[in-house]
């Protein structure tokens, strides 16, 4: 008998080694695609049209450093959305946006702003009117005055008052810086009459 229980338990034995290769090979099978129907992977989105406008700076490696703006080279960094990357290019380059309607027209029909020194200049005298007549910041909000200026020059545009306030505090302290120089010099001039 016991041979016959050894005999019968080794073809059982051989046949279940087997069988366990052969369900493990199902087995691995089974879980490959119960793998990739678990995750449920959606499907790869084309990348954002961001990057038309901006270039992945790399390292030897491969790992993504910053990007840079193909107009203005800025620098961002390679954790920055493309959100951010997007509200950059629309701020600043909105003229160049390609295959938009009207972006070479929009460049030449686009407001221009005044720039350089003759900018300066009307600054300059807006302060100098605000000042003089004693006027309230708030006038450069008006709707009415920012109309008049642009119908007496459109590419002129009007500061902010927190922009006139602070011009208007530069030039007391330019005038302040001034005045105490011209009391200086008449000061050293009464001294040098008194002493002599």
């Amino acid at each position: 008998m016991t041979d016959d229980t050894n005999e019968t338990e080794q073809p059982i034995s051989e046949t279940s080694q087997e069988n366990a290769q052969e369900n493990q090979e199902i087995i691995t099978g089974k879980e490959i695609s119960g793998i990739i129907k678990k995750k449920n992977i959606p499907p790869m989105r084309p990348p954002s049209n961001t990057w038309k406008h901006f270039e992945k700076i790399f390292d030897n490696n491969g790992i993504h450093l910053h990007s840079i703006c193909n107009y203005c080279n800025q620098k961002y960094a390679a954790k920055c959305s493309t959100t951010t990357l997007t509200e950059h290019w629309k701020k600043n380059h909105e003229t160049i946006q390609p295959r938009k309607e009207g972006s070479i027209e929009a460049a030449f029909k686009g407001k221009m702003k005044l720039q350089g020194q003759d900018h300066l200049d009307i600054s300059n005298n807006l302060v100098d009117w605000i000042i003089t007549e004693c006027l309230p910041f708030r006038t450069v909000e008006s709707v009415s005055f920012r109309n008049f200026v642009s119908s007496l020059n459109p590419k002129f545009q009007v500061p902010s008052r927190q922009t006139l306030r602070s011009k208007i505090g530069a030039k007391y302290i330019e005038y302040k810086s001034n005045m105490c120089k011209i009391f200086q010099v008449y000061f050293i001039i009464i001294i040098i009459i008194y002493i002599i």
